[in-house]
């Protein structure tokens, strides 16, 4: 069963736990089991500028820690704007994670309007994320700011 984007957003604001952190997981998990090409959901917090991974759910990555001007994750902080990238194997400032990987994207994650973070999804598909994806999870950054805010402190 397909559990529509807002249900879902409904279902993580009542998220209610303990610690940021433990919200974070919570967070990665659900999304990633509710969206099937969603193949790699994280959540990277932003610390002296660095991007450092704080929770995800898919493959391991060797990029825990990323400096402000690396990758596409870098330009969406920069740019304090959405990255849709729909073919990450034409795009140079793609850092690759695995090769099963063809699009990413990635939505700061804002406090006052500047961001503190960031959601990083990768898909195995080519052009996976649509304006609607984009929707969805700039809603779940808002959703999840609060902790992002606490952990980048």
């Amino acid at each position: 069963m397909v559990i529509s984007f807002e249900k879902q957003i409904e279902d993580v604001d009542s998220l209610r736990i303990k610690t940021a952190r433990d919200m974070l997981n919570q967070f990665c998990k659900y999304i990633s089991e509710n969206n099937p090409k969603y193949n790699w959901v994280g959540v990277y917090v932003l610390r002296k500028n660095k991007l450092i991974l704080e929770s995800y759910v898919g493959k391991p990555t060797i990029h825990e820690e990323i400096s402000i001007g690396e990758g596409l994750c870098s330009q969406a902080i920069v740019q304090n704007n959405i990255v849709n990238e729909p073919d990450v194997t034409s795009n140079s400032k793609y850092l690759a994670c695995s090769v099963e990987t063809k699009s990413e994207l990635v939505v700061p994650v804002r406090a006052n309007g500047s961001p503190v973070g960031e959601i990083d999804i990768d898909s195995d598909s080519p052009r996976a994320f649509t304006k609607e994806d984009e929707k969805f999870v700039s809603q779940l950054s808002e959703l999840i700011s609060n902790q992002v805010k606490i952990l980048s402190d």
